[in-house]
């Protein structure tokens, strides 16, 4: 749930109106928090003891809120653990407090000072639990989708339905992976730079439900059904129906939600599309497509954000060919004796050949690239033609030794995933 949705839950409606702080309404909302104690007042007051993270806070007693400059520092404070919105009763909302909402993006709400607290906390729990309890249901059906050796399609849809998931027709399964941009936090994983000044942990699990949610809510927008997520150590897998959305479309939302992660969480997102499938038993081959399609890009060095599987060239030829032992084989027969004279004399001439390959057999660009001599690079080329009892000065050779280091460098990864 986030501000926005809030404001729509039915009971709720003309109880909080929103006085401030628009633009921060995506903002989601883990539980609700009255600082109403008697300790907030005080100066031992510690808000890391109570605030953990996307608290909708409520503040109603006037001895904080008729004091602008404690309520100030307090609100200033709980920004630090990033609090999703701000709710006061009517007559107690000042212009000063006002503007600082509007200057920082946090919703402020005015509340009906004739509606119940207790009203008004029974609903906001009952309706969070409602929805994690529905997010953990959906985690589980997208678990046994990918894990299960034997499906009950009939369960599996009936509970689909039930969560509002459309598993009809062809879907594909996409995996987020998020870094954190090291640029916005110091050394010790504090971030910096916030627009409230303030330093706030850096949280895998934190940040992996923020992204789970950006993910939710572009799609849900575009498709007006919920679609199946999965939060995993690092990465978030969803499962995205194929025959209504257009690869142009799916890359224009998927743009959205890279930029949504950096811009909002100071997160590199980097996405892997697996191929369509049709049927259930196949998700766990489009799982494993949208991961390779990550590993793939980072083999080749590829400097974008999303990578279609079916987009990987070469890669996803070899990835086609499923005799394992053909490929170690051909790896073998072209580039074994190199691999083994370097796994001997702990050298890198698999390294240097391939960086020859890679620039088009050009000695300047390649020796530029690796900060060495020309005179040393040739020297190992010469080297190198002596172990493998070949020359490489045609394109056949040169495309055969190409081929070899990218089935190893794929055969590596699918032992990696």
């Amino acid at each position: 749930m986030n501000c926005e949705d809030m404001v729509k839950i039915p009971e709720l409606k003309g109880v909080l109106n929103l006085k401030a702080g628009a633009e921060g309404m995506l903002h989601p909302i883990r539980w609700i928090y009255f600082a109403d104690c008697l300790q907030c007042v005080k100066n031992e007051y510690r808000v890391e003891d109570y605030i953990h993270g996307s608290e909708f806070v409520v503040l109603t007693n006037r001895s904080l809120t008729d004091d602008s400059t404690r309520l100030r520092e307090l609100i200033s404070k709980m920004q630090e653990y990033d609090i999703a919105a701000l709710g006061i009763n009517e007559g107690q909302i000042s212009d000063e407090l006002t503007d600082y909402c509007n200057e920082h993006s946090l919703p402020l709400f005015e509340l009906t000072e004739k509606f119940p607290l207790v009203d008004l906390s029974q609903i906001m729990c009952q309706r969070l639990v409602l929805e994690q309890n529905n997010k953990n249901s959906a985690e589980q059906l997208f678990t046994s989708i990918l894990d299960a050796e034997h499906l009950n399609r009939e369960n599996v849809f009936a509970q689909a339905r039930f969560l509002n998931v459309d598993l009809s027709g062809e879907f594909r399964v996409i995996e987020f992976a998020y870094y954190k941009d090291k640029n916005n936090y110091d050394e010790g994983g504090y971030e910096t730079g916030r627009p409230d000044g303030g330093m706030h942990r850096d949280d895998s699990l934190t940040v992996g439900q923020s992204i789970s949610r950006i993910i939710s809510t572009e799609f849900s927008y575009h498709l007006s059904k919920n679609i199946l997520v999965r939060l995993q150590t690092g990465t978030v897998l969803a499962l995205v129906p194929s025959g209504r959305i257009s690869d142009e479309q799916l890359r224009e939302i998927l743009g959205n939600i890279v930029d949504i992660a950096g811009r909002e969480y100071h997160t590199n997102l980097y996405v892997g599309v697996g191929n369509s499938t049709g049927y259930l038993e196949d998700v766990k081959l489009s799982r494993n497509e949208a991961s390779a399609a990550i590993k793939v890009a980072n083999i080749s060095k590829a400097d974008e954000h999303i990578y279609f599987y079916k987009d990987q060239g070469l890669y996803t030829l070899i990835s086609k060919i499923a005799d394992d032992k053909f490929l170690d084989e051909f790896v073998e027969k072209n580039i074994g004796k190199l691999i083994h004279a370097d796994e001997v004399n702990d050298g890198n001439l698999c390294d240097t050949l391939e960086n020859y390959l890679n620039h088009n057999c050009n000695v300047k660009y390649t020796a530029e690239s690796m900060y060495i001599h020309r005179n040393t690079l040739n020297y190992r080329l010469n080297k190198i033609q002596e172990i493998l009892g070949r020359e490489f000065d045609d394109i056949e050779s040169c495309l055969t030794l190409k081929l070899a280091f990218m089935i190893r460098n794929y055969r590596k990864m699918r032992r990696e995933i």
